[in-house]
């Protein structure tokens, strides 16, 4: 069977509808099929402009035959057994290049009107030549709901009914954006699994098996509406911080609470808040000390205890080499709330390394620290500034400033990124981990493990995984099975696979508490992701093979500037670069600004965003220009002598650069 797929993305091998393309595709090669696909964006079509050339004047041959490359597109369409649409959902309907594509097969057909040969009182043009027999849709939607793809289905469905395909049915992926992301893709590779599987089905059976289309609508992230709504809104943050576009810009709807899903928390299975009826808000009256509330501003309420307990967990000894304190807390309950916070007053004893709480008041506290519970919880959170809320009078506190400054390094808690938020990569990562669960795996385990990140852009998470089903959630929860504090750079570089797990556990750059038979077993139970703390994800050493390199090559021609630089690992060439350690800065100007570098170092390449320490070469550049020689539209040698851009620092190195990025 020859199948041919038309990737109707104008961003191709960046897009969703690549990412699914490419399983299904890989699928039906191994069950015996002949695969063709074309990224239609490089046909560079012309419309059709309705000339009737194609049909009196030179039938068969379009008068764009010579402006484009349709006539070879087309003779692959007409001797397909199989075609497979692929694209993106464009205002409920196919994208743009996609119907103009279909347009374009106008030639095939004559003129003549006679009567439809499977459709009584219905009127049909006769073939010219040879079409495929078989079609099916595969689409990808931003939106989270099944229904918005209603009409893009019916046309197609309409279009196999009337040029007389047998139609398979359709693929569609809802809030697929994220299937985009390169640093996700770990996330979803139980789904591309199951892709792999449909195609196998559909090449020996015709059909996608009902349980594997079950499987191909299950949510990719769980959590319900609000918990998808908050992940894109905070990547759009920060795409638009990028852009430093001004707030008054950003939103002109304000979006109401009440109309998104509520999202329930239920730490250990149970359900821990009572609900307004009439408002839908879960308000927070917890039935008893052991579970956890939650605040009408919609903050999850713990005992104080827990609360400070978290803190001594992001404890880092290494902070400051024989540190002797004692911090007093004392804490002022939200109003209003039917909550038991516990004892209002507790101290921390910091010696020799270690660092312990206790019930009540000490005599002679280095530091005190008067809050509103709020408060202090929202630092924790990494939602406020702790230094920037005690200039702005948000809590006191008497004793050693030094040792209050020194705080974020003694304690590792999450601290608001540059858009004052959790890092929406990192977000993304942490909330999606279900979708990589392999509930085979999981047995009959009832766990449940928290997450502190800390650091800028850092957060708190917890999953919990029972009955076979993980699910995730921001926030604290009482009496964990597992907690990892890692700083947040670290958990991210691990989750992207930048940095090996084990070896990052083994140097103490994260930490782990409680049940270690969990984190044993954490490799088995999210699949090829690298996400789990890589203690037991034992680092491979077998060579990529060249076809494997090449899959995983990221196309450049769909990305801007950040992304282009950002991909540049993955056309990194690693024999080229042997024992070379080297940091390349980029300073970007222009319409997409940005300051990001490259470390080179024992034959892996990572990207950076910020500035290097001691950078072996400097690269400033207009965003404009970079992007042209990253898509070979400009000579990046005559760009430089022509200084479209400058260079400071190792020119060895500027003119290696197109052998170490292939």
């Amino acid at each position: 069977m020859k199948i041919l797929a038309l990737n109707g993305s104008p961003r191709m091998k960046a897009s969703s509808t690549y990412h699914m393309l490419k399983p299904l595709l890989e699928g039906m090669e191994a069950a015996g099929a002949e695969i063709e696909l074309i990224h239609v964006r490089k046909l560079d079509l012309e419309a059709c402009i309705g000339c009737y050339t194609c049909w009196v004047r030179t039938p068969g041959e379009c008068i764009h035959k010579d402006k484009d490359s349709m006539v070879s597109a087309l003779e692959s369409y007409n001797t397909a057994d199989m075609v497979i649409f692929g694209t993106p959902l464009y205002h409920f309907s196919m994208s743009g290049i996609m119907k103009t594509f279909i347009d374009r097969t106008l030639p095939r057909i004559e003129p003549w009107l006679i009567p439809h040969p499977d459709i009584p009182d219905t009127t049909y043009h006769p073939e010219r030549f040879h079409k495929p027999n078989k079609m099916m849709l595969v689409s990808p939607c931003g939106f989270p709901e099944f229904w918005h793809f209603d009409s893009l289905v019916a046309t197609f469905k309409q279009m196999a009914r009337m040029e007389r395909f047998e139609y398979l049915g359709e693929i569609l992926r809802p809030g697929a954006e994220a299937l985009s992301r390169r640093s996700l893709q770990g996330l979803f590779s139980g789904y591309y699994d199951i892709l792999h599987q449909a195609g196998e089905q559909i090449v020996h059976s015709n059909k996608i098996a009902e349980e594997t289309q079950a499987e191909l609508r299950k949510d990719l992230f769980p959590g319900g509406k609000q918990a998808f709504y908050d992940m894109a809104g905070a990547y759009w943050e920060q795409q638009m911080d990028r852009f430093k576009v001004p707030d008054e810009m950003r939103r002109t709807v304000p979006i109401l609470a009440g109309d998104l899903d509520s999202i329930p928390y239920a730490p250990g299975g149970t359900d821990a808040s009572t609900r307004n009826e009439e408002t839908g808000v879960n308000l927070g009256v917890p039935r008893s000390r052991t579970e956890l509330g939650r605040s009408a501003e919609g903050r999850y309420l713990v005992p104080n205890k827990y609360m400070l307990n978290t803190m001594v967990g992001m404890f880092n000894p290494q902070a400051i080499p024989g540190l002797r304190a004692t911090v007093q807390f004392t804490f002022t309950p939200p109003k209003d709330v039917d909550f038991d916070f516990g004892s209002a007053n507790w101290y921390m004893n910091i010696n020799d390394g270690e660092c312990s709480l206790h019930e009540g008041r000490t005599a002679l506290p280095t530091l005190s620290i008067t809050t509103p519970y709020g408060v202090w919880f929202d630092i924790g959170m990494g939602i406020l500034n702790a230094e920037s809320a005690f200039d702005d009078g948000k809590y006191d506190a008497n004793g050693s400033m030094t040792l209050l400054e020194e705080f974020p390094q003694i304690f590792q808690y999450p601290q608001p990124g540059e858009s004052g938020k959790v890092n929406p990569e990192l977000d993304m990562i942490m909330l999606g981990m279900p979708t990589a669960f392999n509930a085979k795996s999981a047995g009959n385990m009832d766990v449940t493990i928290q997450f502190v990140l800390g650091g800028e852009g850092g957060g708190i998470y917890y999953l919990h995984i029972q009955n076979s089903e993980c699910t995730a959630q921001r926030g604290p929860v009482l009496n964990p099975s597992l907690t990892i504090n890692a700083p947040a750079e670290i958990w991210l570089a691990i989750s992207k696979g930048e940095l090996d797990g084990q070896q990052a556990f083994m140097e103490a750059k994260y930490r782990a508490a409680g049940d270690m038979n969990i984190m044993l077993k954490m490799g088995e139970l999210f699949k090829s992701t690298g996400l789990p703390p890589a203690a037991v994800v034992q680092s491979s050493t077998t060579e990529e093979t060249p076809s494997q390199a090449e899959d995983e090559t990221m196309d450049m021609t769909q990305l801007n500037c950040h992304d282009t630089i950002a991909g540049m690992p993955t056309v990194f060439n690693a024999e080229v670069a042997g024992d070379l350690s080297a940091k390349i800065q980029f300073v970007v100007s222009g319409e997409e600004p940005g300051t990001y570098y490259l470390h080179i170092e024992t034959g892996a390449c990572s990207f950076h965003e910020g500035e290097a320490d001691s950078p072996s070469l400097t690269i400033k550049t207009p965003s404009e220009i970079w992007l042209a020689i990253s898509r070979d539209e400009m000579d990046g040698q005559s760009a430089f002598m022509s200084q479209k851009y400058t260079v400071e620092g190792d020119f060895s190195l500027l003119m290696k650069m197109n052998e170490l990025f292939k």
